[in-house]
């Protein structure tokens, strides 16, 4: 009896143990990795097939990676729009052509040139080591994105826009606050406070929950980073934007609180010229359904460049 006690203790033993290092590290591993290397989405969608014409094209950040883009040409030339050039960036864990299918159509029928690319760790564009870093240094993608734009002969310089939707905004809010270079941003649905946006943002991207997994893979993912979410945060840094900034988010939004679009909009300067939409019964990055989206950007862009 003694000797089967024994066995079976040493048995306990072991699936405690084996239990306490799948909860806290083998899963908060299993999350840091989701959360750093999503999928890349396929290509699954081009330009040419809703009717656009456009250009392949390469270009490449400061830190040497070459990102992918589409270059698509104005619907028609002679429209008054077709001066101005709006650079389309994705989400976390979209692409160029997630964006093309949710608003090329829309953007391209007000008779804009576009410019659709992908950032670090998305889409056609290579992985880097360290992975998604919530806008931090897909601040640099941005910059290469302008920079490239800007040397374009066909493209106005002085009437160069950033439109991006959750991650993406995030990043053109960070971007334009250090480098304040392009004509207007239009931000829809960006969060306002990084350490808020993890703790909705984990379960639903890891499948872990908040409690002990999260809090571990946090504290993984802050180590690898070098500072934490508290500081990946666009409110904080809104106060040093001045262009015009367009702030869009749906309100039934379950991804990231509605509400960040206010403490955003709140702390841009009185006199930058500002604009927020909050968008009843739409959720995240949803706000592009309602009719007159494109024609509330249009009018938004016409007052202020």
């Amino acid at each position: 009896m003694r000797k089967r006690n024994k066995i079976l203790l040493i048995i306990l033993t072991i699936l405690i143990v084996l239990g306490s290092v799948t909860i806290f590290l083998v899963i908060p591993i299993i999350g840091k990795s989701v959360m750093l290397h999503p999928d890349h989405e396929q290509m699954y969608m081009f330009p040419d097939e809703l009717g656009m014409s456009y250009e392949n094209v390469t270009f490449t950040t400061e830190d040497s990676l070459e990102l992918k883009g589409w270059f698509i040409e104005p619907i028609n030339t002679t429209n008054s729009n077709a001066n101005i050039t709006i650079i389309i960036l994705h989400g976390a864990t979209h692409s160029k052509a997630w964006m093309l299918e949710h608003y090329g159509l829309g953007f391209y029928s007000q008779g804009y040139r576009l410019f659709f690319f992908d950032s670090r760790n998305r889409g056609e564009s290579p992985d880097t080591e360290l992975g998604l870093t919530w806008g931090i240094d897909e601040k640099k993608d941005v910059r290469a994105a302008v920079t490239y734009a800007k040397a374009r002969p066909e493209v106005n310089s002085s009437q160069l826009i950033l439109f991006a939707e959750s991650q993406g905004a995030a990043t053109i809010l960070f971007y334009t606050a250090e480098y304040n270079d392009v004509s207007a941003i239009i931000a829809d649905s960006s969060w306002a406070w990084g350490d808020q946006m993890i703790r909705q943002a984990y379960p639903m991207r890891s499948g872990f929950p908040w409690i002990i997994f999260g809090q571990i893979t946090v504290a993984m993912l802050e180590n690898n980073y070098g500072y934490s979410f508290t500081e990946i945060s666009p409110a904080s840094v809104a106060a040093s934007i001045n262009v015009p900034t367009f702030i869009i988010h749906g309100k039934a939004d379950l991804d990231i609180n509605w509400e960040s679009a206010n403490e955003i909009y709140d702390q841009l300067l009185p006199a930058t010229a500002k604009a927020i939409w909050t968008v009843e019964d739409r959720g995240h990055v949803e706000s592009y359904l309602e009719p007159d989206y494109f024609s509330r950007i249009t009018q938004f862009i016409n007052d202020n460049i």
